[in-house]
């Protein structure tokens, strides 16, 4: 099986009406147009599935969310697309944008499966915080998707990383989390946010994580550096064995802006 994993596009129908965006991004600097160049020069057809790991819209409205299916649906007729929230996907038009339904406690949770592989989204989007956070109902229900192992076991998606060398930017998670990870049948955990190409490990697996469609960010000591770096992944499932691409469509890091840390509140 082949898919593509693609993250934190960040799209707006219009960029000036957010201040953020107006900053960031002039007309030829813009992530609608990244992801749509991308899904007209990419064939589509080679893959069976695509994966976006949240921060789909920046904090947009109803309305940026139907424009973004809309242009999903048109270049991938066939070929199903899953997702998870990020933190700057807002709770209170996110729902209703993506024509899906929110839990009891309004998070998204979806687990689906392709062709003898199961595919579940986890909800780590808070409202005021920048970070993620995994509540105890999503480990409960978790542990009872995972209670029988899929024929080609599980991929997991999640906006915010479950580990990070930088333990103030990992995810908060309950207790007894990582335990239900490590006794699973998950062959990867695909994550964004951070906005950089990595892998990691999280409880034994694969922690994979993709470049943004919108803008690469570079980590300092005080501060966050914003550059015109944009790219995705590419990914196998051969024989049971998972096997990942990094692709750059802009290398060059031609600086945008920079934020100060620490990072307070939801930005």
């Amino acid at each position: 099986m082949r898919f593509l994993h693609l993250s934190d596009s960040h799209f707006r129908e219009n960029y000036q009406t957010n201040d953020f965006t107006a900053t960031m991004f002039s007309k030829t600097q813009n992530p609608r147009l990244a992801l749509e160049q991308l899904l007209q020069n990419l064939p589509l057809m080679d893959y069976d599935f695509v994966l976006l790991t949240g921060d789909l819209v920046h904090e947009g409205q109803v309305s940026d969310y139907q424009a973004l299916r809309k242009m999903l649906d048109h270049y991938l007729p066939t070929t199903p697309y899953f997702f998870c929230r990020g933190n700057h996907d807002r709770r209170a038009v996110f729902f209703e944008g993506m024509g899906v339904e929110a839990n009891d406690s309004q998070e998204y949770l979806n687990c689906t499966e392709i062709r003898g592989l199961r595919i579940i989204s986890l909800d780590s989007a808070q409202d005021d915080h920048h970070e993620g956070k995994i509540s105890d109902g999503q480990l409960a229900q978790l542990e009872k998707w995972l209670a029988k192992p899929a024929e080609k076991g599980t991929i997991l998606l999640v906006h915010h990383p479950l580990a990070w060398e930088d333990p103030a930017i990992a995810t908060k998670l309950p207790a007894g989390f990582e335990e239900v990870i490590a006794k699973s049948d998950i062959i990867g955990i695909f994550v964004g946010h951070i906005h950089q190409a990595s892998s990691g490990e999280f409880a034994g697996k694969k922690q994979i994580m993709a470049e943004a469609l919108s803008f690469g960010v570079d980590e300092f000591p005080d501060y966050s550096l914003f550059t015109d770096r944009t790219g995705y992944t590419s990914c196998s499932l051969t024989e049971g064995k998972l096997y990942t691409y990094q692709h750059l469509l802009s290398p060059q890091q031609t600086e945008l802006g920079r934020m100060d840390k620490p990072i307070i509140g939801n930005h």
